[in-house]
């Protein structure tokens, strides 16, 4: 007679124990990317959204004695120029070594160019007190085909300091995800995220928001899409649908020349048929649906 061996019940436990402790190492890896990216990220993404909004907020001068050169009589323009945002944001951002925006409005020597390749000590604006490092262009201008004209600026943040890679591209070689990481803040107080960032989750998450629906004759207010990157979110929610009320549904990024830092990654990585939701309620033109940002200090729920 033959008999066939199989495993003891020792050797299943040990195998599950070394599945399980695999297990565990990938959960550990995966949540130190998310705190070496997604928190830092969504840190500088807040406290970029809310300064923006506080510019934009503070618009008139506090007393007409106000040692603020530019106070005048009557509400204050956003800022047109790299020098103005530059002393406005650190207003609202913690700087304590204070900010480094250059001589005058009209000194351009600090702007990051349109390749982001002169991101450099030289260009620094200012650091804030959590180390990150801000950089920023000049006013940029977006044209929609009705004729209608966005301006905005982008600013460039370094979101762990000096460390490396201090790199705003990614290459398919690449080990480590690019650190320097851009927005663009538009002159009516948004900020947007730009770059590879937006096509990986590891730095920020977005849902769909559908509008309200009847279900089982109750009607259904909050209804979410899953979590997924904020590209995808965007694509899910418009299509390819471009307008000025909807700022996130704009592609800053492809304003960029070919050989900008902040529009080269790896395409490999880049959804290329996301799936138009319209079966949930989202139809082309009709802006029916939002996109909400999902990351709360770095953690996704």
């Amino acid at each position: 007679m033959n008999f066939k061996k199989g495993f003891s019940l020792i050797e299943i436990i040990v195998v599950f124990t070394i599945i399980g402790i695999i297990m565990v190492i990938e959960l550990l890896i995966l949540q130190a990317r998310i705190n070496q990216y997604g928190a830092p990220y969504y840190n500088v993404y807040s406290a970029l959204k809310k300064a923006s909004y506080n510019v934009l907020a503070d618009m008139y001068c506090p007393n007409e004695n106000s040692d603020d050169p530019d106070c005048v009589a009557g509400p204050r323009p956003f800022p047109e120029n790299s020098y103005d945002l530059c002393r406005r944001l650190a207003e609202f951002i913690n700087v304590p070594k204070g900010a480094s925006c250059g001589t005058d409005k009209n000194d351009s020597s600090k702007d990051i160019n349109d390749d982001a390749s002169n991101i450099n000590d030289d260009t620094l604006r200012f650091i804030a007190s959590n180390s990150f490092r801000f950089y920023i262009s000049s006013l940029k201008t977006y044209k929609f085909n009705s004729g209608e004209e966005l301006k905005y600026f982008i600013v460039y943040v370094d979101i762990n300091g000096k460390d490396a890679p201090n790199r705003v591209d990614k290459k398919p070689s690449d080990k480590l995800l690019p650190d320097i990481v851009p927005f663009a803040i538009t002159t009516r107080g948004e900020t947007i995220p730009m770059g590879y960032p937006i096509y990986s989750n590891t730095y920020l998450t977005a849902k769909i928001r559908y509008p309200a629906a009847e279900i089982n004759g109750i009607i259904v207010d909050n209804r979410f899409s899953k979590s997924m990157s904020f590209y995808e979110a965007i694509k899910g929610a418009w299509g390819d649908t471009i307008s000025p009320d909807i700022t996130y549904s704009i592609p800053f990024s492809d304003e960029m020349p070919n050989s900008s830092k902040a529009k080269s990654f790896f395409l490999g990585e880049i959804p290329t048929n996301v799936e138009f939701k319209s079966q949930e309620g989202c139809k082309g033109g009709e802006y029916t649906c939002n996109v909400v940002i999902d990351s709360f200090q770095g953690k996704r729920f």
